[in-house]
């Protein structure tokens, strides 16, 4: 099963140039339907696309996207959460005051990312703050990200509107 989410000239031609090329045996079905993916979904589907990417590239220490999921909430989500939210900074001050001695720091600083630090609550504009950063980051460093005009998801990031 192929799907395609027509948000670009791109992805339109592609999809124009996939129906055809199938055979005219009816044995394939096209189906067109509203994705009614909000913007804060279109941002998700654009991190997760970069996290992937990221992994492939063989830059960095993770080698599949969740890694790089885990690793980039730590780079770049957790400070925009403890400038933000207060709460979260009260947590995250907590735990470093009982783990910052402690020889499996890292793996608890890990776990504690996974478990706490989440872009899933994030408003729309911090999380294109993320993204932006994110972007800003792994470009500097060589990573040849998807360009999000490309997707036309340009506009979701730096908080987008």
């Amino acid at each position: 099963m192929k799907t395609i989410i027509v948000n670009s000239a791109r992805e339109k031609t592609y999809a124009i140039n996939l129906v055809k090329e199938l055979p005219e045996d009816g044995s394939k079905i096209v189906e067109i339907k509203n994705t009614g993916m909000s913007s804060t979904a279109k941002q998700r589907r654009l991190q997760w696309l970069w996290a992937g990417e990221v992994a492939r590239s063989g830059l960095g220490q993770d080698d599949n996207k969740d890694a790089v999921h885990v690793r980039a909430k730590w780079m770049f989500a957790r400070p925009i959460l403890l400038r933000d939210n207060e709460l979260f900074g009260i947590l995250y001050n907590a735990f470093m005051d009982i783990v910052k001695d402690s020889i499996a720091f890292p793996e608890l600083c890990r776990q504690f990312t996974a478990q706490h630090i989440s872009t899933e609550r994030m408003t729309k504009r911090q999380r294109g703050e993320y993204l932006k950063e994110f972007q800003r980051y792994w470009i500097g460093k060589g990573v040849d990200l998807a360009d999000p005009s490309m997707y036309g998801l340009d506009r979701f990031l730096g908080g987008g509107k």
